[in-house]
């Protein structure tokens, strides 16, 4: 009965995770441009935002606009968003907006830009390297120079002002940089920039930081992974002075999660790696668990599938009619599956032999291990177990006898005539 119940427990999370991965259906988008709003610092998250949206374009777009407001950010993902923009199959704009800034790491990815607008009130510049402490290295200093350098000679701009950007820390506003040439246009609103390629807001999918990109930026900051690294210590800790095998895959997944912050490994090569501690905590739930295996397994193992949908931003966003009606659907599904597996469990258990059904034992023999009396109970050793038992008759030590009756835990005998 335990292990039906543990089985169940295995397949229905199971299937429970399949339901939610075929759920995830592609929405379409008419959407000739396609725009993303960065916001604050520039990292893994941001990254992998950029970088999903121009490897998967649809088929309709014909420009992505970014809508750059940034003090910096990270080096590494500075360089993958330079590399998504020159990769690009179609024209990338940088577009800062009124008050914004594109500091250090936004001055790179501005410069990137097949085209760069700003506003007049804008300001860019401030591209000096620094690490996390605030130290100068001046190795870097020039590696980052020649890079700015040879991104400004691409696309057209004034090398000059771009290289002073780096080494001197220079910073100049909209209307500078397009008398610079550093700048292609200026657009002092959002309605401005919408008129100066002709679109209207039907024309425009906008998108923003989503929970994939959310989750990455999280993960990615030095302070999250220092603590992630503490907490899979622990678990494994735990999981030693307490062996439940729930410690060790949590421990696990936690790992993974500050590998993948740390940039020792890649989100596919991390979703990989989660899909199979998941699969491997439900497996376990069927031979040692008590469900809890089951549900932990079928988290991650539904994160890890998520993590591998990279193609469509809606995944990761959050419409909630369509959250309401598929979760309608779903839950109804899993009702139904979940009834249907249940009416099936308890139609084998009904029909199955129960093992440690004592009545089983009327009409088996066994052999008298204590001497029975009509006034004392002995005791016999019948079905591999040794029972109480009684008799209407005196039944000597190692007679053979039958049972032909039970009363409680008590079986009551009579010797067989050989």
């Amino acid at each position: 009965m335990k292990r039906v119940r543990k089985s169940s427990i295995a397949l229905l999370t199971f299937i429970f995770i399949i339901i939610i991965s075929v759920s995830l259906v592609a929405s379409k988008s008419n959407a000739n441009t396609i725009i993303i709003r960065v916001e604050g610092n520039i990292d893994a998250g941001y990254a992998d935002l950029i970088s999903r949206t121009i490897s998967n374009i649809p088929l309709t777009t014909n420009r992505i606009i970014i809508i750059l407001n940034t003090n910096g950010g990270y080096l590494s993902a500075t360089q993958a968003i330079v590399d998504s923009i020159f990769a690009s199959k179609v024209p990338v704009t940088v577009y800062i907006p009124p008050g914004g800034r594109a500091f250090s790491a936004g001055a790179y990815i501005a410069l990137a830009s097949h085209e760069l607008i700003m506003a007049s009130s804008s300001v860019i510049g401030s591209a000096e390297p620094r690490t996390i402490t605030g130290d100068r290295d001046p190795k870097v200093t020039n590696a980052m120079e020649a890079w700015i350098r040879a991104i400004a000679a691409e696309r057209g701009r004034n090398i000059t002002i771009a290289s002073k950007m780096v080494v001197e820390n220079i910073d100049i506003t909209g209307s500078e940089a397009v008398r610079h040439g550093i700048a292609d246009a200026i657009a002092n609103s959002y309605t401005e920039l919408l008129e100066y390629y002709g679109l209207s807001p039907l024309d425009i999918e906008e998108r923003e930081k989503d929970v994939r990109a959310a989750l990455l930026s999280v993960v990615s900051d030095p302070f999250i992974v220092g603590l992630l690294i503490d907490l899979a210590a622990l678990l494994f800790l735990i999981e030693i002075l307490h062996p439940t095998f729930l410690g060790g895959i949590a421990a696990g997944a936690v790992l993974i999660l500050a590998l993948l912050g740390m940039g020792m490994i890649g989100i596919n090569s991390a979703a990989l790696i989660l899909l199979l501690i998941g699969a491997i905590a439900i497996l376990l739930e069927t031979q040692y668990g008590e469900g809890e295996l089951a549900i932990g397994g079928a988290i991650i193992t539904l994160f890890a599938i998520l993590l591998m949908y990279q193609k469509e931003y809606f995944i990761w966003s959050f419409n909630y009619r369509s959250m309401l009606i598929g979760g309608a659907v779903l839950l109804l599904t899993v009702m139904g599956v979940t009834g249907f597996y249940l009416h099936k469990i308890r139609e084998v258990l009904l029909k199955k032999e129960k093992m440690h059904e004592i009545t089983q034992l009327i009409g088996k023999t066994g052999i008298v291990r204590q001497a029975i009396s009509p006034s004392k109970p002995g005791v016999v050793f019948v079905a591999s177990d040794i029972w109480t038992a009684t008799a209407d008759v005196e039944i000597p030590k190692d007679a053979k006898v039958r049972i032909v009756s039970v009363q409680g835990l008590t079986l009551k005998v009579e010797p067989i005539e050989e």
